[in-house]
């Protein structure tokens, strides 16, 4: 059976080239989601700024949420913080005592931007100022003298050089939203690139300008020579034994420079799973579609080997053999270009904003172990399928069936296509009824698996129901041509379907996740943006606004309302709320005096207008569920995880899924990591021309540079970041639907190939070319129309409960465009694949096609 299986694979390349590519696309998809899987895991952050320092201690960027038992401290969910958590620099002289430390610096940190001719010069991703005590945990190597009195500063050399300033120069900075003009006392040069701007203060302008002051970002730790740094840790984490503190080593400690790492890891994770699972579950369905044709198509051989003494087993044994022949090489090869895919998916996904670009890529051995392992159970599983009928069937009836196979309902098919439809239509039910939100696509997502899976099983049955239906049209239109497709494809149903069920996949999946993502963006913005009222929105590049900006605005000419307009997530601790253990509630910070005007929020208890001090407006539903009114005083987790009491004055109506917590704005930007607000939204007197608004709005903000003066799109909202995830979802969908693609042209050119003989024969009897690739035509076009229309099904199934959920309406959102692009990408490669082998097929004679070896 060895020596037969190597025969076969010499004598049927073009099959089995089609699974070797199948298998090969597979693997290398597969070992890149394990590239962005591990590196998720691992979050590896390498320290810049820090880099000195052996050891950082810095504040755990995580919050536990208790699940179902406020007092159940070990039953918790550990989810991001959305603000910076500070520590006490105090804990300095404590870690100094820990025997190995040679001595330990606090870094603290604050948003300060030089400008220049009025706009900000940022190198990186945001420009920070820092006491200069900490510039010898980069160690920076300084040019000049340190900023030993106020008025000093200390520019990094990327900054300096784009500011185009020296030592002894002057130099605006903006802090806090004022700009003040520093002298340059000296330029730094840091060891390695740095991914933000540094700016360095001296010690009392550093507590003068930082919002936080009194509070550390992280503190350094430099070791003495010899000292085990892993020991080392060991002895500081049982010295502060605090568990709101984490003490970093190696590369873990440039996650205290940039704590927004931390919180992409609960993005990257998810996304490389539910990538890695479709594309496995894409690579079974394709590895088995192609193989599956392929022993269709010699029937005829393996009913032949029977007859001479071959047994079912020696037939299995033989199809394994080849498969595995092939899956391997496939395998081994499959994870070259999964090298390079790998860290292109990465840079695509941090450049979105799915998680910091300063994250290192990880790409170890296991991926390379996991694609290609199953890459090879695909190719056996599907080998398994595809080989069990031909070998169990007698001979004779064998040979009778390779010349055109009807059978193809058994009881396991009939058995998991009823499972699998009752598991898709349960999915149905569960969107529909308990699902509420963002969180519907939870369902909706494996809902489009099952359908997809269930109509595969039955495809060969619908196939055939389906050519019936076109049968009629096609004949109408084509005349013989159309007579002919149509017989073929009826009569062929088996191995037509070989090529329907990846059409159908690509189309369903493709349809189901660009309007499921479409959907919701439009649902997020609805409901967390249209409650916004502003004609301008003021925007700072610099940090935030000053608090008496809004008060200076609110009294310019044609301005209505003005608000201070911050976000950030928190939770409610007290009493104690369940309904937000995955993902935090969003926060809204705005005026009181501007809150009704700018939200256009109706209050149906209580009044927006109290929102003022240590108080909060909550949604009805949460008042409900919590049972708490107007008067009465709960426990708020903020973003930097400070607990604050506030009382509720008053409660709002808000669509269920996508509900909001209104705050004070000085409130909530108090516990932000910049402490200002960065946007102030304004609505323009009945009457006054925006135009004319934002241009007065502009001589007004004139003396705080990096200003912009924009429309209402530019209103930050929890929406912002559905829309980032948009475009990575609908990368990660087209890569999969390409490779979905690719086996409908590999399934379409080998089933064509293997028709050569018949061919032949119909040109003997007098059949043009051309009315041969007429008659393809027909069937190519039957295919591509069974294929979208199975597709379209399984994705409605899925995107009607959803849409009901999401937008109230069983219509998603979305541009019909994205359905015509999806449709006529699979119709354009089924024409191409079934008409560039036929017209290939035909270049011989006819006389020598007919006596071809199929």
């Amino acid at each position: 059976m060895t020596y037969l299986a190597w025969r076969t694979l010499r004598y049927r390349r073009l099959a089995f080239i089609a699974t070797f590519a199948a298998v090969f696309l597979g693997v290398a998809l597969i070992v890149a989601c394990g590239g962005l899987m591990e590196t998720g895991i691992r979050l590896a952050v390498p320290p810049q700024r820090l880099a000195a320092a052996d050891v950082v201690v810095s504040g755990k960027q995580t919050y536990g949420v208790p699940k179902k038992d406020p007092q159940d401290t070990k039953d918790i969910k550990s989810v991001p913080l959305a603000e910076r958590y500070w520590i006490d620099p105090t804990l300095v002289n404590k870690i100094q005592e820990v025997p190995g430390v040679e001595r330990a610096v606090a870094e603290s940190s604050f948003v300060a931007t030089v400008v220049r001719n009025g706009a900000p010069v940022i190198v990186g991703t945001q420009s920070l100022g820092h006491g200069w005590e900490s510039a010898q945990l980069g160690p920076y190597k300084l040019a000049g003298q340190p900023p030993a009195q106020a008025g000093q500063v200390v520019l990094d050399r990327a900054v300096a050089k784009l500011a185009r300033v020296k030592v002894g120069d002057r130099v605006d900075v903006v802090v806090g939203g004022v700009s003040s003009s520093f002298q340059v006392s000296g330029i730094a040069t840091p060891p390695v690139e740095t991914g933000q701007t540094a700016l360095f203060f001296s010690a009392d302008d550093e507590r003068r300008l930082n919002p936080h002051t009194g509070s550390a970002d992280a503190i350094g730790v430099v070791a003495k020579p010899g000292t085990d740094v892993e020991a080392l840790r060991g002895k500081i984490e049982r010295a502060l034994a605090d568990r709101k503190l984490v003490v970093l080593t190696g590369d873990d400690r440039g996650a205290a420079e940039f704590p927004e790492a931390v919180g992409g890891q609960a993005g990257l994770i998810p996304l490389a799973g539910v990538f890695a699972g479709m594309t496995v579950f894409v690579a079974i369905f394709v590895v088995a579609s192609t193989l599956g044709l392929s022993v269709q198509q010699r029937q005829k051989e393996i009913a032949l080997l029977r007859s001479i003494g071959a047994t079912p087993r020696q037939i299995r044994t033989m199809v394994r053999r080849e498969a595995l022949v092939v899956a391997v090489g496939a395998a081994i090869l499959g994870c070259v270009p999964g090298v390079v895919l790998g860290p292109l998916l990465f840079h695509i996904v941090s450049k979105a904003g799915v998680i910091s670009p300063v994250v290192e890529f990880h790409q170890g051995f296991l991926p390379y172990l996991i694609g290609p392992a199953v890459g090879i159970f695909a190719a056996l599983m599907a080998a398994n399928v595809a080989g069990r009928r031909p070998s169990k069937i007698r001979p004779t009836a064998g040979i009778a069936e390779a010349a055109l196979q009807r059978k193809w309902v058994t009881w396991p098919r009939v058995v998991f296509s009823f499972l699998f439809f009752g598991g898709g239509f349960a999915l149905f039910l569960v969107t529909a009824i308990a699902m509420r939100g963002p969180v519907a696509s939870a369902t909706a997502g494996p809902a489009v698996m099952c359908w997809a899976i269930a109509i595969a099983l039955i495809s060969p049955g619908l196939t055939k129901l389906l050519a019936a239906m076109l049968s009629v049209p096609a004949r109408a239109f084509f005349g013989l041509a159309g007579y002919l497709g149509t017989i073929n494809v009826r009569t062929r149903a088996v191995r037509v379907a070989s090529a329907v069920t990846p059409i159908m996949l690509a189309v369903g999946l493709a349809l189901a996740n660009f309007y499921m993502q479409t959907t919701q963006n439009e649902a997020a913005e609805r409901y967390y943006s249209d409650n916004l009222r502003a004609d301008v929105v003021l925007s700072s590049t610099t940090g935030g606004f000053p608090a008496d900006t809004v008060a200076a605005i609110r009294s310019a000419s044609g301005v209505e309302e003005a608000s201070a307009y911050v976000t950030s997530a928190g939770w409610i601790n007290k009493p104690y709320d369940g309904s937000h253990v995955e993902s935090p509630w969003p926060l809204q910070g705005v005026n009181g005096a501007s809150a009704a005007g700018i939200t256009g929020v109706q209050a149906s208890a209580g009044n927006l207008a109290d929102l003022t001090g240590d108080t909060v407006a909550l949604p009805e539903v949460a008042g409900k569920n919590l049972n708490v009114g107007i008067g009465d005083q709960i426990t708020l987790r903020l973003g930097d995880r400070s607990a604050v009491d506030v009382r509720v004055v008053a409660l709002y109506p808000a669509k269920e899924g996508y509900e909001t917590i209104m705050l004070p704005a000085e409130l909530l930007a108090a516990h932000s990591t910049t402490g200002l607000a960065r946007q102030i939204l304004v609505t323009a007197e009945p009457g006054t021309d925006r135009d004319a608004l934002a241009a007065t709005l502009r001589k007004q903000t004139a003396g705080q540079p990096g200003t912009l003066i924009e429309g209402r799109d530019a209103i930050t909202t929890f929406a912002e970041r559905t829309k980032t995830l948009a475009w990575v979802n609908y990368l990660l969908v087209a890569l999969v639907a390409g490779y979905t693609m690719i086996s409908v042209a590999n399934t379409l050119i080998v089933a064509t190939a293997g028709r050569r003989r018949e061919l032949g024969m119909q040109r003997l009897v007098g059949a043009t070319r051309q009315q041969a690739l007429q008659m393809l035509s027909v069937e190519a076009g039957m295919v591509a129309i069974i294929g979208v229309v199975l597709g379209t099904i399984a994705s409605v199934a899925t995107l009607m409960p959803f849409s009901i959920v999401v937008l109230g309406r069983p219509v998603p959102s979305g541009s019909v465009l994205i359905y015509l692009a999806v449709v006529a990408g699979a119709v354009g490669l089924t024409f191409a694949a079934t008409l560039l082998p036929g017209r290939r097929a035909m270049l011989s004679r006819p006389a020598e096609a007919a006596i071809a070896v199929e």
